[in-house]
């Protein structure tokens, strides 16, 4: 997943976590409810269905607003469940119609969503499925445990590489890192939420994935950037679980050594367990063989489950003196997996947030800059500032680089909030620094 990591040898497989219950009465109203006949059309030359009943799928998202990636994958989910496609198939959206734009909290937009379904073995099938996107406002809970699903990195053969679950009330986030090992064969790797009770369950959901490049790096950052988009506007969406059913979150279909990287979190809003599983599964199979739930890590990469997995910090820079410095991942800050004590090598997929206190007491106007240095090796960052997204450049040791700059009135004083987390694939801890050019 990046450097300096490290063999973590359990599975997490659910913590109970403390959490307000949620007033969510009166909310299902507009919770995702999504029926197999929902309505939908094959577009031209797409293999025929049922009939279109002329129903829309209602869609319930969160956020201030409801980002891009998350309406996308709203859609994609609800699409999966209205045309009761295979797990297994690849899912894209097109385009909507009117073109699709951030939702504001209690804001109602119908689409038209052109979708593209692709199914191993058979031909791609096109549909246009309307839905009608409700922003829907409810209380917001952060992750309480992160689930790290990176061992084995590189997954020659098919298995289920992560099984974990949540409680009544849980919120947890969840990393994935994995490479198609490959050379001559695609693979799936698919993220499930699964509802394994006899009852109807409702889950709020938030998640980002990449597999658009074979390089270590671009994928993790990728998922970073959008996750982080997310994260900071609090965008996800609703999703009701009928009883005994798996819905399929992300399908990555990783080309021979191809590698996705991604990051979901999920709450159980309603209902007593959610299950989250990360499974591969090669071209040739059609499910992993029953073998492939034993544990087989590799004896580098981490999985578990680690505890509390957001750190905040406090920092001061005044014009004229040193600079503020902040470090991610530094040994002091690993989270430790919660039944084998070891430590999260890089805390991939930990959020941190820095507030910095920063004052120009001079009669001029001043600069700082917000520079990341790469201390364990080659790297990338994204970062929340002021509610907008910046990304440094690929970073090398001993050539550091700015991020971003703020202008400093005379004789004022402000706080900077800059939210980040360590991205998979890049080599962790870094270090930032504010302060003059």
């Amino acid at each position: 997943m990046g450097g300096n990591t490290h063999r973590v040898s359990s599975v997490g497989s659910g913590v109970r976590l403390m959490m307000r219950p949620h007033a969510f009465l009166g909310v299902f109203a507009a919770v995702m409810l999504v029926a197999v006949a929902g309505a939908w059309a094959p577009g031209p030359g797409a293999a025929q269905g049922p009939p279109a009943t002329g129903a829309p799928v209602p869609v319930s998202v969160t956020g201030g607003p409801a980002t891009l990636d998350t309406l996308r994958l709203a859609i994609t989910t609800a699409a999966r469940v209205a045309l009761g496609v295979q797990a297994s198939a690849v899912v894209a959206l097109a385009q909507t119609r009117p073109a699709l734009v951030p939702l504001d909290a209690a804001s109602v937009e119908t689409v038209l969503a052109d979708l593209t379904v692709t199914a191993p073995g058979l031909p791609p099938a096109s549909y246009a499925v309307r839905m009608v996107l409700t922003n829907a406002v409810i209380p917001w809970n952060d992750a309480e445990t992160l689930l790290v699903s990176n061992s084995p990195e590189t997954v020659p053969v098919g298995k289920v590489l992560y099984m974990g679950a949540l409680s009544a009330s849980q919120t947890v986030r969840l990393l994935f890192h994995h490479q198609n090992g490959s050379k001559s064969q695609n693979m799936l790797i698919t993220v499930t939420a699964s509802n394994p009770t006899h009852d109807p369950i409702t889950a709020w959901i938030q998640g980002a994935a990449d597999a658009s490049a074979q390089d270590e790096m671009t994928p993790g950052h990728n998922a970073a950037r959008a996750f982080l988009d997310e994260y900071a506007h609090h965008a996800g969406f609703l999703v009701r679980l009928p009883a005994n059913t798996t819905v399929p979150l992300v399908v990555d279909d990783l080309t021979p050594l191809g590698i996705v990287s991604g990051i979901v979190q999920l709450s159980l809003v309603d209902g007593a367990r959610l299950n989250v599983d990360v499974i591969a599964r090669l071209a040739s199979e059609a499910d992993p063989p029953m073998m492939s739930y034993a544990p087989d890590f590799d004896q580098v990469h981490q999985r578990g489950a680690f505890a509390r997995p957001q750190i905040g910090r406090a920092a001061a820079y005044t014009v004229g003196g040193p600079p503020a410095i902040m470090v991610l991942a530094a040994d002091a800050d690993l989270l430790k997996e919660g039944q084998t004590g070891e430590l999260l090598q890089g805390n991939y997929g930990v959020i941190y947030s820095f507030n910095v206190d920063v004052a120009n007491p001079t009669p001029q106007p001043a600069a700082a800059t917000l520079v990341m240095h790469a201390d364990g090796g080659p790297a990338r960052g994204t970062f929340v500032i002021r509610d907008r997204i910046a990304e440094s450049p690929l970073v090398q040791p001993n050539a550091p680089q700015v991020v971003a700059t703020f202008r400093l009135g005379p004789q004022t004083r402000r706080l900077i909030r800059v939210v980040t987390l360590p991205e998979s694939g890049s080599n962790y801890p870094v270090r930032l620094t504010l302060g003059a050019p």
